[in-house]
């Protein structure tokens, strides 16, 4: 072969650095090596790449020039193929679908997400929506390779799973809103007067385990987790939101924890991890490290 990736990356390298020795060292070779490859190019390809003048730094001739750009294009993408083959060598899954919840997309799982992708940087990791994915098994070809939901639903054929947290739900509202002014304990009555912020059903937010959260018989159903955050800071209403998740934004003072009483101790939903058998080297991972965090 006239031109590889070991070749055209000695061009770049001899290039950037000014010199074959400080290419050598940047690439962990003698400078004998890179010279050899150099000159072996030069006679396959019949032109001459570098000026060499003693006591100068080699340039590049015209020819070496219009090579040397076409390189910086090329040679990343050699590269990047090259890392994807090992990748794929050692087992490494090209994609990994993760699905996760917002009730329990909790900082220490986009944490470990984010260590997943520098861990296996040739990895493509998609993130879905838990409410409108279902977990792949061993006889479909779509739906996530793991999710992060809120417990409590049938184990799917072909899964994997285990209780990794909870969600300790607690009441919220806008500082503005009538509820937040009351004082002392709220009472289920208190909140029988105003609009509750509840879900639309989902895969996840089934019927019964949003009856569960319903404490207002006036009910404003949202979609999407934006805008349930868009209408409790304008205080249209109040909302069951989980503490690990609302903490940031009462200590920023954007909204109040309502005093509900014993309600507090007593909204404990299990947060459950569950993934398809047979994952690969990065999906096994990842879930050892949620696993380990547990221990």
């Amino acid at each position: 072969m006239l031109l590889n990736t070991e070749r055209l990356q000695y061009l770049v390298c001899i290039a950037e650095t000014g010199s074959f020795s400080a290419a050598a060292r940047k690439l962990n070779v003698s400078a004998s090596a890179v010279n050899q490859a150099v000159q072996a190019m030069e006679i396959d390809i019949g032109i001459r790449l570098f000026e060499r003048v003693a006591g100068k730094s080699p340039s590049l001739t015209p020819e070496g020039k219009a090579l040397y750009f076409q390189a910086l294009e090329i040679v990343p993408r050699l590269q990047a193929i090259e890392r994807k083959a090992r990748a794929l060598q050692s087992g490494e899954e090209p994609s990994l679908t993760i699905a996760t919840h917002s009730m329990t997309l909790y900082p220490r799982f986009t944490e470990l997400m984010s260590s997943l992708t520098l861990q296996f940087p040739e990895l493509e990791l998609i993130l879905v929506d838990a409410e409108k994915h279902q977990l792949s098994t061993n006889d479909e070809s779509l739906g996530a390779d793991i999710m992060i939901a809120p417990g409590g639903l049938c184990p799917q054929r072909g899964s994997n799973a285990q209780i990794i947290d909870n969600i300790e739900w607690c009441f919220i509202t806008s500082p503005n809103h009538p509820l937040a002014k009351l004082k002392g304990e709220i009472t289920p009555e208190d909140l029988e007067h105003y609009p509750q912020l509840l879900s639309l059903e989902g895969k996840v937010a089934t019927s019964e385990l949003l009856e569960s959260l319903r404490f207002s018989p006036r009910l404003i159903r949202y979609e999407t987790p934006d805008q349930l955050q868009d209408m409790l800071l304008y205080g249209a209403g109040f909302a069951a939101y989980p503490i690990k998740l609302a903490q940031p934004f009462i200590d920023h003072g954007l909204v109040t924890k309502l005093n509900v009483g014993h309600y507090d101790s007593s909204m404990v939903w299990p947060v459950e991890l569950s993934w398809r058998s047979g994952l690969g080297t990065v999906g096994t991972w990842f879930i050892e490290q949620v696993l380990e965090q547990e221990r």
